[in-house]
């Protein structure tokens, strides 16, 4: 569910959850911090990313950066600075551009993980209805990443 909210400066708010069943932490952790992976996730459905403009430096002030392209080839950059890493719990960066934050946090629970995208002043164009199924479909991608690895999940006979 999404959450949205403006500000007299016209910034806001967006939160956005996913459970992703018989996936621990660590494992999105990895699928955020890994170039390759997040290259083929991240992006929502009708762009895509190349993995070489990614940039992942999971520590304090690395950079976390990317570039999204649409099918007509417009592109769109993320440049964003690490401002927290817990790993495999919690990672933190911010546009220094716009100032938006952007944690992603993955929580065990029972039977998988919960991944909380919680971004922070947010610029107004991106507090649109399109915001959240932009993310799911980003998280349907990731759910097919992870869906092409040996299951993992306790055996149940």
């Amino acid at each position: 569910m999404s959450d949205i909210a403006d500000s007299a400066d016209e910034r806001g708010e967006i939160r956005v959850t996913r459970f992703f069943a018989g996936v621990q932490p660590e494992r999105l952790f990895q699928a955020y911090t890994t170039p390759a992976e997040l290259a083929e996730f991240f992006a929502p459905e009708g762009l895509s990313i190349d993995v070489e403009s990614v940039v992942i430096e999971p520590h304090v002030g690395g950079r976390f950066e990317c570039t999204m392209v649409d099918d007509t080839g417009e592109e769109a950059a993320s440049i964003g600075v690490l401002i927290e890493v817990e790993a495999p719990h919690r990672l933190v960066d911010t546009e220094p551009d716009s100032g938006m934050v952007s944690a992603q946090t993955f929580t065990a629970v029972e039977g998988g993980t919960e991944l909380v995208v919680h971004q922070t002043n947010v610029p107004s164009q991106y507090l649109v209805p399109e915001v959240e199924p932009a993310f799911q479909s980003s998280f349907d991608k990731l759910q097919a990443l992870l869906d092409r690895e040996p299951s993992i999940r306790p055996f149940k006979g």
